[in-house]
């Protein structure tokens, strides 16, 4: 288990997140770790929509959703390249579900030693209105779960 060699990173992009991409890079680095890195989008609802004529415009859910993928990866290269620095080598993983579903199934598929998640130290009405991914993570992970707040 320790030192570990396989560590679990998931970022939104945000500046907590990208503060527990490197303290994940320093600690691969630091024990010549594997390290991945998982980006996750929940699903666009498909809803029902009246019948259009051939000739309407419609939108092309199916469409949209690859392109905030494709768009995703290349965000997750760039940060990687961005935040991790020499040395290390991320594999880069981008899921569509439920944030913290998506990260728990990707440590025990990929049978990680560690997660390193941040948290956005939302207090009071917003944590129960939005929730804590990390916080879920946490309660259900079968692995060590590292929670940063800020950046050193």
């Amino acid at each position: 288990m320790f030192p570990f060699k396989k560590i679990l990173c998931p970022t939104d992009f945000s500046e907590p997140s990208l503060c527990g991409l490197k303290m994940g890079g320093e600690m691969a680095r630091q024990f010549d770790s594997e390290i991945i890195l998982v980006n996750v989008h929940k699903p666009i609802p498909k809803l029902p929509s009246p019948r259009v004529e051939a000739s309407e415009t419609t939108f092309d859910i199916s469409v949209y959703e690859k392109h905030i993928l494709e768009d995703a990866e290349e965000n997750l290269t760039r940060i990687a390249k961005e935040t991790l620095g020499e040395g290390v080598v991320p594999r880069l993983i981008v899921r569509v579900g439920s944030p913290a579903e998506e990260i728990l199934d990707v440590a025990e598929e990929e049978n990680v030693d560690a997660i390193i998640i941040a948290t956005h130290g939302r207090t009071g009405l917003a944590k129960i209105v939005f929730g804590s991914v990390a916080q879920r993570v946490v309660r259900r992970a079968t692995c060590p779960v590292l929670t940063i707040r800020t950046c050193l």
